[in-house]
């Protein structure tokens, strides 16, 4: 077999093949006697009818078959050159089956990129020590505190932090929202009986927690304000609205005591030295996942910064295009709507380019580390993997290996634990020098 191949931008390589006369007679052969076998013609007991009747009869299925099956056979000793890996045929054309019986074709093919891996043993990371204070446990005990607040009454003026109770009518230009703008958002016609939290962040309207300041119940109050000139709602962008409010209530928060009591809210069995200590132990949980989670950015983006080859385009258009859907999909969820998405589909797409630029790099490093160091994955890490996915999609593992045979879902899995093992190999091998501490990684805005 005659086989060339011409290397190409962005790990692409076309194939030219020619297969001998003699390869494609044997073929041919097999392929013929495979119809004759099973043929059902008239007058002949099935299989017993003559080679070259069968030949005739079915002369362009044969033909057929047997190009297919010269492709495959290509294909697979193209997989034994060195010059390229094969990743995927992106096309196959050019067939010709020629008058003295040899057959060609050409082929075109992504391809694993080709790099030299740098030193990737004894990676130096700086990662803070773990530490959780009392000052921490305070803070977080003052969140869990916060879930079990209560609401009094009170009849003096409105603070921040208090929450006010009120009714409102909106207008812009001396008519009511509701008559001139119909399919204005609802909270700009009418608030009825709303509790708003008077917060120094104004996170509503602009300036209309700050207009509040100082109401007291049963005041009547007017406020104006100035919509921005993105607001959802097109017809009002840089509008004012004034609102009509009436304040049916003012109330602050009340905290539980921090005591025993308040420890059997949280388990009925803990006092408060126990709710301390889980919370402690909580806290030291959350740190060490997260200098986990740091520890594994650092060792991607140190071989990530260390290396730039070209990459397969395919792969990276199909990573670009799963992103893609999932930042729509999560934007969707969030309340974004469809003409809103359409419009920031540009920024989108280039930030999910980007984004799968970056993973498939990663991926093709990540492999070619588990290549060198002989890395497998164990069926009982696999067996786990798929009793997670299991779990998440609330249906049986035996129900999930069925479709895993079907969607090649145990395959994918198989080589996504590969490159869990990867950076765990590297994480295990790097160097790891422990810093201070910053406030960021003390920050208490981790976890809530």
């Amino acid at each position: 077999m005659n086989i060339t191949v011409e290397t190409q931008p962005n790990c692409r390589a076309v194939f030219r093949i020619e297969i001998p006369s003699a390869d494609v007679i044997r073929e041919r052969e097999g392929v013929t006697n495979g119809y004759a076998r099973q043929a059902k013609l008239p007058g002949f007991r099935p299989g017993k009818a003559p080679r070259t009747v069968v030949a005739k009869k079915y002369e362009s299925e044969i033909r057929s078959e047997l190009e297919n099956a010269l492709v495959r056979r290509g294909y697979q000793e193209a997989t034994k050159r060195d010059e390229v890996e094969i990743l995927s045929v992106i096309g196959v054309s050019e067939q010709s089956l020629h008058p003295d019986e040899s057959f060609s074709f050409t082929m075109q093919v992504s391809t694993t990129p080709k790099f030299e891996l740098p030193e990737y043993k004894g990676i130096a990371i700086k990662l803070p020590r773990v530490e959780v204070t009392d000052a921490d446990v305070d803070h977080d005990l003052l969140h869990l505190s916060e879930r079990y607040q209560t609401y009094v009454d009170v009849e003096r003026e409105a603070m921040l932090g208090d929450f006010v109770v009120i009714h409102a009518t909106g207008s812009v230009n001396g008519q009511l929202v509701e008559e001139a703008h119909p399919d204005a958002p609802a909270f700009l016609k009418k608030i009825e009986g709303n509790w708003f939290q008077l917060l120094a962040e104004e996170n509503f309207l602009p300036g209309f927690y700050a207009a509040l300041v100082g109401i007291k119940k049963d005041d009547p109050r007017h406020v104006s304000v100035t919509l921005a000139e993105d607001f959802v709602f097109e017809a009002l962008r840089n509008a004012t609205i004034d609102f009509k409010v009436q304040c049916d209530a003012v109330k602050a928060s009340v905290l539980p005591e921090m005591n025993d009591e308040f420890a059997k809210k949280i388990n009925p069995e803990w006092d408060m030295e126990k709710l301390r200590q889980e919370v402690r132990g909580s806290i030291q949980q959350r740190r060490e996942q997260s200098r986990e989670n740091d520890k594994t950015n650092q060792v991607i983006e140190h071989l990530a910064q260390k290396l730039e080859f070209e990459l397969p385009l395919e792969v990276v258009n199909q990573e670009a295009q799963r992103r893609t859907n999932d930042i729509a999909m999560n934007a969707m969820r969030q309340g974004m709507d469809q003409s809103a998405i359409m419009e920031a589909q540009e920024q989108i797409v280039g930030a999910a380019t980007q984004q799968a630029r970056q993973n498939v790099k990663v991926s093709f490093i990540l492999g070619e580390v588990a290549k060198k160091e002989k890395l497998t994955v164990k069926e009982e890490q696999l067996r786990m993997a798929l009793a997670q996915v299991a779990m998440r999609q609330k249906i049986s593992p035996k129900k999930l290996l069925a479709d895993a045979k079907k969607n090649n879902l145990i395959e994918r899995l198989r080589e996504d634990l590969l490159l869990e093992n990867a950076i765990q190999f590297l994480k295990d091998n790097a160097a790891i020098e422990e810093i201070e501490p910053t406030k960021e990684d003390c920050g208490h805005d981790h976890g809530h």
